[in-house]
């Protein structure tokens, strides 16, 4: 059965409505809602601008230390790098005197001593001296007898750890630090030293210890020929003398090749090789030069 209200709801069935908030009364109470729920701002203090004074001075004494660390890795590094270089340079040397002999019926390319022969009488031309006029000529490099065999390449002439001298008021580089020993290809005839023409005539020393080009000190290079003392005699210590200067740049030593091919770094015993006058010089016992004279030449003992 149903029932009939006469048309109302009971007071139970009826859903209570709010009426709607006017758009003014909702903005306002969420406005003041809002303002009552923002926290007080507080001023801020301004931070200081950059380092202070001990924080720059720790800073700076972190990278010296950092810098004192690292500076000698890489100066090692670096004359690594050059030794490499320079080795290899007078490994072309070598082989290129084997081509040279290859094509010359075994020839030696000549070898004379001084400033005044031209090409045909020495191997290359050039005299470099202190200060001497061809230090930064390239010519006589290029016209070589040996640069044929080397590639017209100018850069294997010269050790890359080679800096320039300064003579009185004038610096200049040194384009050549490469010297061939004094007792190949020369035309001297000694009765008390023995001299080459071919390879084939190097026998004692043998190849494996006769040296062909040597890394000559930069200060001291002059013409294409490594001097050494004619004179020499084993059983007469007090009379030995340093003629040309081997290089030193290779922690006290020096590069030099072979008459079979091969280059080895050579280090020095001897004080007086590492720190030499310009001139020729007395250095009596010096075992160094006991070494070179041993390995330049053949005497008759």
């Amino acid at each position: 059965m149903a029932l009939d209200f006469g048309g109302a709801r009971p007071a139970c069935l009826r859903r209570t409505r709010q009426a709607p908030r006017s758009q003014p009364e909702r903005t306002s109470r969420g406005l003041r809602a809002g303002t009552a729920r923002a926290p007080t701002k507080r001023p801020r203090r301004a931070s200081p601008f950059g380092f202070t004074l001990v924080e720059l001075l720790v800073v700076i004494a972190m990278v010296g230390v950092l810098a004192s660390l690292l500076l000698p890795a890489l100066s090692a590094a670096k004359g690594r790098a050059h030794a490499t270089r320079c080795l290899s340079n007078l490994k072309q040397f070598a082989v290129a005197l084997q081509l040279y002999g290859q094509d010359h019926e075994d020839r030696l390319p000549p070898n004379a001593d001084g400033r005044e022969e031209a090409l045909g009488g020495k191997w290359v031309e050039g005299w470099l001296g202190l200060p001497g006029p061809d230090c930064t000529n390239t010519l006589y490099l290029e016209r070589s007898l040996l640069a044929p065999y080397l590639g017209g390449e100018v850069g294997v002439w010269r050790c890359p750890a080679a800096r320039p001298v300064t003579v009185g008021t004038v610096t200049q580089p040194r384009v050549r630090t490469v010297s061939l020993n004094c007792f190949l290809g020369s035309p001297v005839e000694s009765p008390v030293a023995r001299t080459y023409r071919r390879l084939g005539e190097i026998a004692q020393p043998s190849p494996a210890e006769a040296l062909t080009f040597v890394e000559e000190r930069v200060e001291t290079i002059n013409d294409g020929s490594f001097a050494l003392q004619w004179d020499f005699r084993l059983e007469e210590p007090a009379g030995w003398v340093l003629r040309d200067k081997p290089g030193v740049l290779h922690r006290g030593g020096a590069h030099l090749s072979f008459a079979d091919g091969h280059v080895e770094l050579h280090r020095w015993q001897d004080a007086r090789t590492v720190s030499p006058p310009r001139d020729d010089a007395v250095m009596p016992g010096n075992a160094d030069i006991q070494w070179l004279q041993e390995r330049s030449t053949w005497r008759e003992r």
